[in-house]
């Protein structure tokens, strides 16, 4: 898999830009800061943000799902071109590279990623909320065994 480097900066950027409305969050700093840490893959237009858990512990405050040590936490996943299939098979491709679970959270709202997630066989293990309870959201795990 291709770890983005500083020079892929301004072209991941410009990926979040155009799904704002699911990142709104995302800021330039934040892609910098992955990219240092080499936690973003950049391949066939397919962005992917993540982190390798150091400890168990929940997920987040409003949930009751818990991640393991050694497991990975995927924070954003963002075609360049939706629809191309290239999200299906770059997502496969980082579960074989991590060789590990992997967790991500989505807001329950967000229908095509639920879909997709359901599509290339994650489950769905529990829900979470964000902004005080304001926004409900799922919690999705990719099982090695």
């Amino acid at each position: 898999m291709y770890k983005a480097t500083e020079d892929d900066i301004p072209r991941v950027w410009e990926i979040f830009k155009k799904h704002k409305e699911w990142f709104p969050h995302v800021r330039l700093f934040h892609v910098r800061t992955r990219v240092g840490r080499e936690q973003v893959i950049l391949e066939d237009g397919v962005v992917i943000t993540y982190h390798k858990n150091q400890n168990n512990r929940k997920i987040g405050q409003n949930t009751d799902v818990k991640v393991e040590k050694g497991s990975h936490m995927i924070h954003q996943i963002l075609n360049e071109n939706v629809g191309n299939g290239n999200s299906e098979k770059v997502i496969k491709k980082f579960f074989d590279f991590v060789g590990s679970d992997v967790y991500l959270t989505v807001r329950a709202d967000n229908v095509p990623a639920n879909k997709f997630y359901n599509k290339i066989g994650m489950k769905e293990v529990g829900e979470i909320c964000w902004s005080q309870g304001k926004m409900l959201g799922k919690v999705w795990k990719y099982s090695t065994e």
